[in-house]
């Protein structure tokens, strides 16, 4: 089944790939909404096909899927993937998560801003700040209900921001803005890094979301074998939690290099990144963040990166 699946994935990682490289962000959000359409419409074959579950018997999969040794938990969720086959509510999907943790774990989401409709973070911060408080996220449902749940703590980034709640929340948000860059070694992705942290998918496979990815070329700096073209910088309003207000130069991301996550099958093993789907909503699990950064910065300095490959020969001194 394991094998089934992660073939039934590579396809469609494979057909993605091809999607972001021959398609703008206008035709494929386009084409995301044609396919939730015909979704809705199914809804009554994949409710047949695959059968309904409920909030309890979810925590029951994820209590056996899950190690419990884990300090951190990041989760990565589309609420539309759960549909219709989930019986719950988005909101009693938090609550269950957070119960998940308990009080002892940190429950963390990404809480990114893309740059609204059009993916234009230049354009979106031009007319608006970066409220920590009121700012909602552009990850999906779920993780704008965790956002606005009592006691969460958000970090001061206007792109790549955290939300957390437990012990660990406040270590992991503070600071985020004065950090080298969003996912440096100084920010909530390097406290991910070196803490037991597991990073969990659920309603979406790992080739959608799995920021953690872009952590390894962040903590390589220079190293990288495959550089970024000159960032061009924004200006962006920052509102802190009491109200005060910074200026901030963010860097825009390079958008001439194309993402490509399938080399995570051949640097991780079936232990180090694991797949399934229950009642047919696609989840996966990465035990240990930590481990996803080596393995890829391993990969990197052998030419093998997420944005593709170049022979060791052509890179950098330093970077081997």
């Amino acid at each position: 089944m394991r094998l089934a699946s992660r073939g039934l994935n590579f396809v469609r990682a494979g057909v993605r790939a091809t999607l972001r490289r021959a398609l703008t962000q206008e035709r494929r959000t386009e084409l995301k909404r044609l396919q939730g359409q015909v979704r809705k419409r199914l809804a009554p074959v994949l409710l047949m096909f695959h059968g309904a579950f409920t909030t309890e018997e979810l925590l029951a999969e994820l209590a056996r899927r899950v190690p419990r040794d884990f300090e951190i938990l990041m989760v990565h969720s589309s609420f539309d993937g759960f549909l219709p086959m989930y019986k719950g509510s988005a909101k009693e999907l938090v609550s269950a998560l957070i119960e998940f943790c308990g009080p002892d774990r940190t429950l963390v989401m990404p809480c990114f801003v893309m740059g609204g409709r059009n993916y234009d973070r230049s354009a979106y911060f031009r007319t608006r700040p970066f409220d920590v408080r009121h700012t909602p996220s552009e990850m999906g449902l779920v993780a704008e209900i965790f956002r606005r749940t009592p006691n969460v703590l958000r970090s001061l980034h206007p792109t790549c921001s955290v939300c957390a709640l437990g012990p660990l929340a406040k270590e992991l948000t503070t600071g985020h803005h004065l950090s080298r860059s969003g996912m440096s070694t100084e920010s909530p992705f390097g406290v991910m890094t070196r803490r037991r942290t597991a990073i969990l998918g659920v309603g979406v496979e790992y080739y959608r979301c799995l920021t953690h990815a872009h952590v390894a070329g962040d903590h390589m700096g220079d190293a990288f074998p495959i550089k970024s073209a000159n960032p061009s910088w924004t200006q962006v309003t920052l509102v802190d939690y009491d109200g005060s207000r910074y200026d901030y130069k963010l860097g825009l991301p390079d958008q001439t290099r194309k993402l490509d996550l399938r080399i995570l099958w051949s640097v991780l093993s079936k232990d180090e990144l694991v797949e399934w789907r229950f009642h047919g909503v696609p989840m996966f699990l990465v035990p240990q963040a930590g481990v996803l950064t080596e393995r890829l910065i391993e990969a990197a300095r052998r030419g093998v990166t997420i944005y593709g490959t170049v022979p060791v020969s052509e890179q950098p001194v330093g970077a081997r």
